[in-house]
């Protein structure tokens, strides 16, 4: 993935595996932070609402979503868009 595709709302997927997240699993960037983006993860035991396409400030223990952050200069390089 490059810097001109991590916008938010783009559909991503994981090209190595994270802790609770495996190798090709999907998810939205749902927030941009300046110097990187949040992913929340569509996990099969945690999946995305529908539609789901923007961070809505909730804290994870209430929303129940599984995000991480990438940096733009260092990370991107562990997703894909979709």
């Amino acid at each position: 993935m490059n810097l001109d595709q991590a916008k938010v709302g783009t559909r991503v997927k994981s090209n190595v595996e994270f802790c609770s997240v495996p190798l090709g699993t999907q998810g939205v960037i749902d927030e941009d932070y300046g110097t990187g983006v949040m992913v929340a993860w569509d996990l099969s035991d945690q999946p995305l609402p529908a539609e789901y396409r923007k961070y809505d400030g909730r804290p994870a223990i209430a929303s129940g979503l599984l995000r991480d952050g990438f940096d733009k200069a260092k990370e991107l390089k562990f997703l894909d868009v979709v």
